[in-house]
């Protein structure tokens, strides 16, 4: 989720009864709610890092403690009390990994032993209405100081009402491409993932092993249009040495529905991946890499972006 839900999170977590209990709930509370994503720095040395790192052992079961007991080191000295400060940074933390779960970027919960990635398919990575809903509840507590617990516990109960609505609309949308699967030949896998500005139309993906389809779902009138698609070449033709570089494996590992085409050009070939999960239709690009490799199958160039151009 964006650092501003993590955020008014925190702050409703301290607001529930936390903020009177230890000194500096509030401060511990949204700044553990954010620390996992300290992981973000990797973006500092390249795209490859940190899609490699991000969201990964600071987002696990393993990891969270861990890092509310580092956090908890520090924070404890301007709180006075460490194992109160521990309980709020600990239950504080470990809703951030539970809201990251809820997008179709995934998570990785059982690293360092098991690198799979999960996806909740239910809330976009920025969800305005959430925030809305969480910001108000912060508001009216602080205009309504004396009722503030209150408040809180109530602006967290319609949030939880908001999610039920998404996990109906999930249920729809998720119906309907299962349909749309079982009639495709040669199906692999599919997906849905929500709009961020309109929680009523979803986005479904369903993959085969000829190409990757993008459709458009309205889940209230049943409605399914595609509006976009990608042709997938066959393993064979795709050159080994392109699909072992370093790029190639990153991608690979974190794609959810990739997209792999092999061209012969004048000094060897050239490998293109594409994630069709981030694939933009305005801009034609998508979460892409290019290898370009000799005619002894030698890398001579990698790159990986997240505004790949499609070809």
């Amino acid at each position: 989720m964006f650092n501003s839900t993590h955020t008014f999170v925190g702050l409703a977590i301290a607001r529930t009864g936390f903020d009177g209990w230890v000194p500096r709930a509030a401060v511990t509370a949204v700044l553990a709610s954010n620390f996992p994503d300290i992981d973000i720095v990797t973006a500092l040395s390249s795209t490859r890092t940190y899609l490699e790192y991000h969201r990964g052992i600071t987002h696990t079961f393993v990891g969270i403690p861990v890092l509310a007991l580092a956090f908890t080191a520090v924070m404890s000295i301007f709180s006075g009390n460490f194992w109160k400060t521990y309980l709020v940074a600990l239950i504080s933390m470990a809703t951030h990994p539970l809201l990251d779960y809820t997008n179709t970027y995934g998570l990785r919960p059982f690293l360092p032993w098991n690198p799979t990635w999960y996806y909740g398919d239910l809330l976009p990575i920025i969800d305005p209405y959430l925030d809305f809903l969480l910001l108000a509840g912060v508001l009216a507590g602080e205009v309504f100081n004396k009722n503030k617990r209150s408040i809180t516990c109530i602006s967290l109960g319609v949030v939880i009402l908001y999610i039920g609505g998404r996990l109906e609309l999930r249920g729809l949308a998720t119906s309907q491409v299962q349909t749309l699967a079982a009639r495709t030949p040669g199906t692999e896998k599919w997906g849905v993932a929500p709009r961020i500005l309109n929680p009523l139309v979803w986005q479904g993906f369903v993959q085969s092993k000829q190409q990757v389809v993008k459709v458009s779902i309205d889940p209230l009138d049943h409605l399914m249009t595609e509006t976009a698609h990608m042709e997938r070449s066959a393993s064979p033709q795709i050159p080994k040495q392109a699909l072992d570089s370093q790029s190639a494996r990153v991608l690979l590992a974190f794609a959810r529905f990739p997209v792999i085409r092999a061209q012969r050009t004048d000094f060897g070939y050239r490998v293109l991946l594409y994630d069709f999960r981030f694939y933009n239709e305005t801009t034609n690009t998508a979460l892409g890499s290019e290898i370009l490799l000799d005619m002894s199958f030698h890398t001579l160039k990698e790159t990986l972006s997240f505004q790949k151009k499609i070809e």
